[in-house]
């Protein structure tokens, strides 16, 4: 069991096989859970509101795909151009941290991204991903591993990006290197599908061994990488 406070910022993190992932499908409304049940301010989730919450909810999967069409058409994922509210484009690119290196590329928003972003690189293309998310207003953002396939540089900026909305939407981070959720108001951690222990970074450090272990490997990683 787990409770989720509006314009909070928690985290999920746990091994490969934890849970955490499924835990999103089960948000989001694509798995239906076997017991128990999903409510949101007392209403449980069901087949006949899940189109309604399903509104409320921004994600950004590990992976974003992008058409090979231009960058406002990618973030508002519009299937007519004419169909675009600029105005929210900008803004959405503008919380994302991506609205000054859109400006400076000689069309601008109306640039070609190519198939599936080969014109932009890791970061950018995760940035127009959160820009996506943004578009509609949403009240919640999800992010499954979003950053995990990025460089460490790359991935301060993007995360950077995400913190700036704290306090602001609910935002609900999915990871695996803990150096992506330091700032997170809850950490819990997972494992084999159970919660086995909640409380800030400093909190799980000190009390929770399955934590200590990845934060352990986590600065072992990053040290080779430096190397």
């Amino acid at each position: 069991s787990v409770t989720i406070e509006k314009n909070s910022c928690i985290a999920f993190v746990g091994e490969s096989g934890a849970g955490k992932s499924t835990l999103v499908d089960m948000l989001l409304g694509i798995f239906n859970s076997q017991g128990g049940k999903i409510s949101i301010d007392g209403t449980e989730l069901n087949q006949q509101n899940i189109e309604s919450w399903r509104s409320k909810i921004g994600y950004v999967p590990q992976t974003i795909v992008l058409l090979n069409s231009s960058i406002s058409r990618n973030i508002a994922f519009e299937f007519s151009e004419k169909s675009i509210d600029m105005k929210r484009v900008e803004l959405a690119a503008k919380v994302a941290g991506i609205d000054d290196f859109i400006k400076d590329l000689d069309d601008s928003f109306d640039t070609i991204t190519g198939e599936n972003g080969v014109k932009l690189s890791g970061g950018q293309r995760q940035r127009i991903g959160i820009a996506r998310a943004l578009y509609n207003n949403p009240e919640i953002l999800i992010f499954d591993e979003a950053t995990s396939a990025l460089d460490g540089i790359t991935e301060d900026i993007v995360m950077s990006s995400i913190q700036k909305l704290k306090d602001q939407k609910t935002i609900i981070l999915i990871a695996h290197r803990l150096t992506t959720i330091q700032d997170c108001d809850v950490i819990h951690v997972m494992k084999r599908g159970r919660i086995i222990g909640s409380g800030n970074y400093e909190e799980l450090l000190e009390r929770n061994d399955t934590f200590r272990k990845m934060a352990k490997a986590g600065e072992r990683d990053r040290k080779i990488a430096e190397k």
